[in-house]
């Protein structure tokens, strides 16, 4: 049984309206989808170069499997990439929620068998501390 909140719910998403995107291809009268044609195949993808939904752009069904043919062949054609890396702002999660501190929250050990630091550098005996970067001390005349 339904509760009175998800029957108003329904109302309410009944009684919405649902805009249409104007159709780009109708627009501007492009009947055939060539996919050598990158400017016009890119308007149809995304940022990471994935195809955008119909509801997006505005297509009906034959127009869209048209883009996704023609964009599939120029991608197979190295025209278009397959896709586009985007800097993150963040560190993403797993599904297990593992970040960078792992699953309890602890950040992780390092190794008792890490290596240690490299030791500071020595000087040879009878060296002066003016030498020992490589360059000859200025002389004074």
């Amino acid at each position: 049984m339904t509760s009175k909140r998800n029957k108003a719910r329904a109302a309410k998403a009944a009684q919405r309206r649902v805009k249409k995107r104007p159709n780009m291809l109708a627009q501007e009268n492009i009947t055939y989808i060539d996919y050598k044609d990158v400017n016009l195949l890119q308007r149809f993808m995304s940022d990471r170069s994935r195809l955008r939904a119909r509801r997006m752009t505005g297509n009906d069904v034959q127009q869209q499997r048209d883009i996704a043919t023609a964009v599939k062949n120029a991608r197979e054609m190295a025209l278009l990439p397959y896709t586009k890396r985007v800097a993150a702002t963040r560190m993403p999660r797993g599904r297990d929620g593992d970040g960078p501190r792992g699953r309890d929250g602890e950040r992780p050990r390092r190794d008792a068998a890490a290596p240690a630091a490299a030791p500071a550098a020595t000087t040879a005996p009878g060296a002066t501390a003016d030498t020992v970067g490589g360059a000859a001390p200025e002389v004074a005349s």
